[in-house]
Parts: C-alpha cells; sequence; structure tokens
C-alpha cells in the first residue's frame, strides 16, 4: 500500500484519505497512487477504475478511457516530499444522456434514482432484478417494490440523511426482492451527483447472495453442533442474554437445566463411539421434542446438555426437571444387548435481575453433582427436592 511522506511523518495514504470528508485522490503524473472510500464511486462510475490515466490540467482534473469520459471539479495541492497531489473531487453537473452512456457500458448494476422514482438505470440492473429491459425499470413509479417493506423506512431515513450531507452513503448489505419476487442480497454504494442541474442519487449495486449463503453457513456450523443439530457451548453462553432480558420485561420465570447422560463411558466402551454418537443424536432430537420451540437447548461438552427455557405462571423449577428425567431416557437393544439411557438432572431457576446466567450455571452444575451423588437416574434442583425416576 502506498505511503506518503509529509513533516517527516510517516502515513497509511489509504487510511489517512479515508478520514477526509471530501472525494479525495492522491496522484503523479504517471497514475492513481490512492483513492479514498468517497471518491471510489465516482471512479467507479466511469467503468475503468482498473485502467486510469490521470491528466492534469489547469483547474480541472478528467478521468479517461476508450468508452467513458468523466469530469470532475478539482482542487490540487503538492503533497510535501514527493512528486505527487492530492485532488479534492466534486462531479461536473451533466446531462442525462452523458450518465446513460458511463452505466450502460459498465458490468456493475447501475441505477439513478430521485426519491426513488428510477430516472436511469444500466441493462446490467435490469438483468440483476428481473427485468425485461431497461425501460420496464424506468416505468416504476417507485423502488419501493424491489426495496420491501421491511426495508422501506430505512432507505427513506438514508436517503434524507444521503441529500443532506450529499457526499457518501453507508455501504450496507441488505435483502431485496427482484420483479418476479425473487429474494437477493444486494450489496449497495449510494453517493449524491448532479442529474439535469438537481441533485439525484446513484446507486451501485452487487449481487452477494452467493456470499451471504456462504457467510450464514458457516455461521450455522460455527454455533451448531454437529452430532445434535443442537446449539453448541458458544452459541449457548452467547445468546442466553435476550433471555434473561425478556424474563426482567415481561416478569416471567426462566429455568436453567443441566443434564448428563449416565455412564456414557460405558456405552461408548462396550458399543463403539458410532453408536455413542447415535445415542448423542437421538438424545438430542428427544430432547427438541419435548420442550417447546422458545427454549434454548444446547449440547455443551461431551454427554452433557443444556436448556434455558421460559416457565408459566403455573410451573416450578423441579417439576420441569422431574419431567424431563422421566421422558428424555429411553431403552433400546444393541448388539442383543438392552442398554439403557437415562440421565441426571440438575436446575435452577432464575432469581432476578441481579442473577446472571454464570450465577444459574453454578447453581445447577451443583443441583446435578447432587443428582450423581445420590445415585443418578433423578433430577434435583436448587431447592430441596429430590425426584428419582
Amino acid at each position: 500500500m502506498a505511503v506518503i511522506a509529509m513533516k517527516d511523518l510517516q502515513f497509511n495514504a489509504l487510511e489517512w484519505l479515508n478520514l477526509m470528508p471530501e472525494a479525495a485522490v492522491v496522484h503523479d503524473s504517471v497514475g492513481i497512487v490512492a483513492v479514498n472510500a468517497i471518491a471510489e464511486p465516482l471512479l467507479l462510475a466511469s467503468g475503468v477504475l482498473d485502467q486510469l490515466r490521470c491528466i492534469r490540467q489547469e483547474g480541472r482534473i478528467s478521468f479517461r478511457s476508450s468508452h467513458s469520459h468523466l469530469q470532475l471539479n478539482m482542487a490540487s495541492s503538492r503533497l510535501p516530499g514527493r512528486d505527487a497531489w492530492l485532488t479534492l473531487m466534486t462531479p461536473l453537473s451533466s446531462p442525462s444522456h452523458h450518465y446513460q452512456q458511463l452505466v450502460d457500458r459498465n458490468p456493475c448494476a447501475f441505477m439513478v434514482h430521485r426519491r426513488f422514482k428510477p430516472l436511469f438505470a444500466n441493462p446490467a440492473f435490469a438483468r440483476l432484478f428481473d427485468f425485461a429491459s431497461v425501460e420496464q425499470v424506468l416505468e416504476l413509479d417507485s423502488l419501493r417494490r424491489i426495496i420491501g417493506e421491511a426495508h422501506w423506512p430505512e432507505a427513506q431515513r438514508n436517503y434524507d440523511t444521503l441529500m443532506a450531507s450529499g457526499t457518501l452513503g453507508k455501504t450496507q448489505v441488505v435483502e431485496h426482492h427482484t420483479i418476479n419476487g425473487r429474494s437477493l442480497h444486494a450489496h449497495l454504494v449510494d453517493f449524491v451527483l448532479m442529474w439535469d442541474g438537481e441533485p439525484a442519487v446513484c446507486t451501485v449495486v452487487s449481487n452477494v447472495s452467493k456470499e451471504v449463503r456462504q457467510l450464514e453457513k458457516l455461521r450455522a456450523l460455527a454455533l451448531t453442533d454437529p452430532l445434535t443439530g443442537l446449539s453448541n457451548r458458544r452459541h449457548f453462553f452467547d445468546y442466553s442474554e435476550p433471555y434473561l432480558v425478556r424474563a426482567l420485561e415481561q416478569g416471567g420465570g426462566l429455568a436453567l437445566i443441566l443434564m448428563d447422560i449416565d455412564h456414557f463411558k460405558e456405552i461408548n466402551d462396550r458399543f463403539g463411539h458410532p453408536f455413542g454418537d447415535r445415542v448423542l443424536g437421538q438424545f438430542g432430537q428427544r430432547l427438541v421434542n419435548l420442550v417447546e420451540e422458545e427454549a434454548l437447548a444446547a449440547r455443551i461438552g461431551g454427554e452433557e446438555f443444556a436448556l434455558l427455557m421460559p416457565l408459566r405462571t403455573d410451573q416450578c423449577v423441579q417439576e420441569v426437571a422431574e419431567c424431563l428425567c422421566r421422558q428424555v431416557g429411553w431403552t433400546q437393544t444393541e448388539q442383543g444387548q438392552e442398554v439403557r439411557v437415562a440421565v441426571s438432572v440438575g436446575a435452577t431457576a432464575w432469581r432476578g435481575n441481579q442473577d446472571r446466567l454464570t450465577d444459574m450455571y453454578l447453581r445447577a452444575d451443583k443441583a446435578l453433582y447432587q443428582a450423581k451423588a445420590e445415585g443418578r437416574n433423578r433430577s434435583c434442583s436448587t431447592e430441596p427436592v429430590l425426584v428419582e425416576s
């Protein structure tokens, strides 16, 4: 990355330029050295960011290519200690046909609108959103159908902010819909330009649906236990906070229940780890089938499982723990032998706004070890109730 010298200090050119509120470019007699985030969309609009030739002229800088010509107002100053210039840029007012030439040949999806009424769009934009032609895009009274009702209020706020500031809008990834209702994730870059003498917004759109799907898959892999399909330990502890907030705001009860499959090591030793893995998978499925949808179930390590669930006013934690202990276990035959899968259960209830998940976990873990010490296949809670299955 380019480094420029100024007053005997070293600056990272890109980081330095990105601190500026204007579109800024550092260039020398050969070409572009560095471009900030505000200037980049202006250069993208010419479709030639990778093949720019910088021509210094008095009071003006022009970017040229074989298929487009974009002129910008500029103010330049020479950088000390280097044969290079810093140029601040604003686009010149140009007739609409000039922008049409820019966007028609650009492989990126472009469209220009004023208050969400399309003024121009290029063929790439029409194809991306399943329009039959650019003319069909321009027939729209509003982009609201594409933006979608869920994002419409935010889009209006962003538009007003962008028009008031006159600079680069925030880069964002949002879910849009094509004219045929197909969902896609779009990466948007907005900036203000002059259109027939009045401000308008140019939006550069990239389809990042594939990348979003890949990220969602990676996120699921990072937060899900592969054997059971339940949340893993990390997701359980990271995602528990909303349950505590909801209990505090709504005044409801909350239970944390820890479960440990009894003698699981013996099951693995007798029948092999593949069978042990199937037991874990079956246990996870049975747990999901027994609890309500809003409960958070997780495998937090080895044969240990955790459950965070809201409590109704007619429920108490020891009754829930007892019910799980009775119903989640089962008996099956493997290699001609009967296998009993049973669990020890430790449970606790939330004690108010000063009670954190770590506090609840310590209490439930203590109750779980009590259940094991007293013979396993039973439930214990932080209240003095012991139930044997």
